[in-house]
């Protein structure tokens, strides 16, 4: 069996006990506040709600307020350096190893530069290739071979079904000996949509989450649970 690994990045390459996305959620929040001259706690509860039912806070503005994607996201992403991951050498191990064994991509509704920035807090930048090499499938082992970004998705993210779509595709172009996606989440919503399209799915537990889920997904509370030699 032929696998391709995708890796989800928020709260999966890093622990859901950073302050980092907590950090992005006060800034949604303050932008909606701001945007839509609301009080703090309704601008809070607007992002829950947007978010829940458009699969992010962001599609929900850009459909219901005409919100710029690019407004939007330079102001949620304008974070101080002190509130990004963590540097994790035990990563940077984990993932050289599964990217030497398997296809290992990231699959992220976050921008390129967000995704470039957190890495590069995690110490693990120079391990992905760059834009550049991302065509190539003959590059040197022990790297990520690619970021599927929102940008990618043409801004239309997980869990929508056109992203699958789309990322399997490309994928299934430059791997077409792949009979198999593992994919790796911190969100279950995430996770169903893969599920459905036949996908192999690996939950990242946060760290809050409430007993009793799983929804028939393998479960870790650290990605780097995962044995590179006996998972794929």
């Amino acid at each position: 069996m032929s696998s391709i690994l995708l890796l989800d990045l928020d709260h999966t390459l890093y622990p859901s006990t950073s302050p980092t996305l907590p950090a992005v959620d006060a800034r949604i929040t303050h932008f909606i506040e701001i945007r839509l001259h609301l009080p703090l706690a309704e601008a809070d509860a607007m992002r829950r709600e947007l978010c829940a039912e458009h699969g992010t806070t962001l599609r929900g503005l850009e459909m219901l307020h005409g919100v710029s994607r690019e407004e939007y996201t330079d102001f949620i992403q304008d974070l101080a350096d002190h509130v990004m991951p963590s540097p994790d050498p035990h990563l940077r191990v984990w993932l050289e190893n599964m990217a030497r064994r398997v296809p290992t991509y990231l699959f992220t509704n976050a921008r390129r530069d967000w995704a470039d920035r957190c890495l590069r807090h995690l110490g693990i930048e120079d391990l992905v290739r760059n834009r550049e090499e991302e065509g190539s499938i003959s590059s040197a082992g022990g790297t990520v071979a690619g970021i599927f970004d929102i940008d990618f998705m043409a801004w239309v993210g997980k869990p929508h079904r056109e992203a699958y779509e789309k990322v399997e595709n490309h994928l299934m172009e430059r791997h077409p000996q792949a009979t198999e996606f593992i994919f790796a989440d911190d969100r279950l919503e995430n996770l169903v949509t893969a599920r459905a399209r036949g996908w192999q799915t690996v939950w990242v537990r946060p760290h809050d989450a409430a007993s009793g889920l799983g929804g028939g997904h393998h479960i870790v509370d650290r990605i780097t649970e995962l044995d590179p030699e006996t998972f794929v």
